[in-house]
């Protein structure tokens, strides 16, 4: 960090020591950032992080340059107090190159020029600074109070030691500092509460301690808090009445920034907070009765920087996820439920279609008079009961389809099966009966 911020305090420097030497075209800020990355502070991504950093690489070029704008200046004036008007002239138009704003920079060029290449340049100083003098006067006694005193302290800046330049600039800044106050006091009556308080600090400035003054800015400062907090409250006003509630929100809270005792506000506001909160609320209960747990928990966290009870949120989010994860369980039971019912099934069904399999081959050799393989089954069990009663009925649909063959087949599993089963004899006896006639 301690780099980056060395990487950047050089560079600024190097670009404004160029911006002398050279007289080169301003670079933007954008140009500055990109240059400025090739020193190693690195890529940034974020719109907003760019614009900071950009603002802060503003902010110290401007104090390194006007650090050292002052420095050249004083280095014109020197060249100036020692007759060397060239050099004065030319650093001073450096200096205007890169401040147009500078005006001290701007009052020596002007007397630069006036004494460059003159024979008698003492005297021809002197006669430039009367004039200024004389002009400083005619102003005052204009009542141009605020040019005369820059005029009257041009003079003093060029000619340090002239008293009677010094004297007059005291005295007109006194009259200045009431020429101020009448203009605040004007902008004052015409509800121009800015521009009243730019006025009456620069009187302060003349007049540090003087008391009037202060309550005066005082009294202009509330008034301007208070017509800040009407424009403000009025617009919250407006956006509540559209339904506009967090615009309404956030109007009200710079009316309290403003004006904290307001209470009309302080009212409104707790309206508006609670209409916020119980608007996310709902919301969340809608959709927690439509088992959107995910939503519903987003919109009882959007409520929380407007409510008051923080542990009513809390126990609405802690239920939606339990409910949530209850109803993560009674899915995973049941998929596993229909896993292992799916699993059994499959099982019965091998272990049906085994028996069916043995069974079908043991009505064929039955068929072809072969011996008959295997133990005889002499006792039945449960399920082979249930599996003789269900090809008995399978070979009941063949007998009424006058499919006696199959039918057979269906009876003679079934008789080895259940042997006692008294339904299957009666159907093997029809059949040869049919067979016999």
């Amino acid at each position: 960090m301690k780099n980056s911020i060395m990487q950047l305090f050089l560079a600024c420097l190097c670009f404004s020591v160029q911006a002398l030497a050279a007289q080169p075209k301003v670079k933007s800020e954008e140009s500055l950032f990109l240059a400025l990355q090739k020193t190693g502070i690195g890529s940034m991504n974020e719109l907003e992080e760019k614009k900071k950093f950009i603002e802060t690489v503003r902010l110290e070029k401007q104090k390194i340059q006007d650090k050292m704008l002052v420095n050249v200046y004083q280095n014109a004036f020197d060249y100036y107090r020692a007759g060397n008007y060239e050099d004065a002239r030319d650093l001073s138009s450096k200096i205007l190159s890169i401040d147009p704003g500078f005006e001290d920079a701007s009052m020596l060029k002007e007397a630069a020029e006036q004494l460059r290449g003159s024979s008698r340049p003492g005297v021809t100083e002197k006669i430039m600074l009367e004039d200024r003098f004389k002009s400083a006067l005619s102003l005052y006694n204009d009542g141009r109070i605020l040019d005369a005193y820059k005029k009257m302290d041009e003079v003093v800046k060029l000619s340090p030691n002239n008293i009677k330049a010094k004297y007059w600039l005291g005295r007109m800044k006194n009259d200045l500092c009431d020429y101020y106050y009448q203009q605040g006091d004007q902008l004052y009556a015409k509800r121009d509460y800015k521009g009243a308080l730019d006025n009456m600090y620069n009187a302060l400035m003349i007049r540090p301690r003087d008391a009037r003054i202060v309550e005066y800015i005082a009294r202009v400062e509330d008034d301007l808090r208070r017509e800040t907090a009407n424009d403000k409250l009025r617009s919250a006003l407006r956006d509540y009445a559209q339904g506009r509630l967090k615009e309404a929100y956030a109007g009200l809270k710079g009316v309290l920034e403003v004006q904290p005792g307001d209470s009309k506000a302080g009212k409104l506001l707790a309206d508006v907070t609670s209409e916020i909160e119980q608007g996310y609320i709902a919301r969340g209960r809608k959709l927690y009765g439509e088992r959107k747990f995910t939503a519903a928990i987003a919109e009882w966290g959007e409520a929380k920087p407007y409510t008051s009870n923080l542990s009513y949120l809390d126990k609405l989010i802690a239920r939606a996820r339990e409910q949530m994860r209850l109803d993560a369980d009674e899915k995973r039971r049941k998929a596993e439920e229909a896993a292992r019912r799916a699993r059994e099934e499959s099982e019965r069904m091998k272990r049906e279609e085994e028996e069916r399999r043995r069974a079908e081959e043991e009505a064929a050799r039955l068929n072809r008079g072969g011996p008959m393989e295997g133990p005889v089954v002499k006792t039945t069990t449960e399920e082979n009961r249930r599996t003789a009663m269900r090809h008995y009925e399978e070979g009941l649909k063949y007998y009424q389809n006058a499919n006696y063959e199959k039918a057979r087949d269906e009876w003679t599993i079934a008789k080895q099966l259940d042997p006692g089963n008294e339904d299957v004899e009666q159907g093997l006896r029809r059949l040869d009966q049919l067979r016999g006639d």
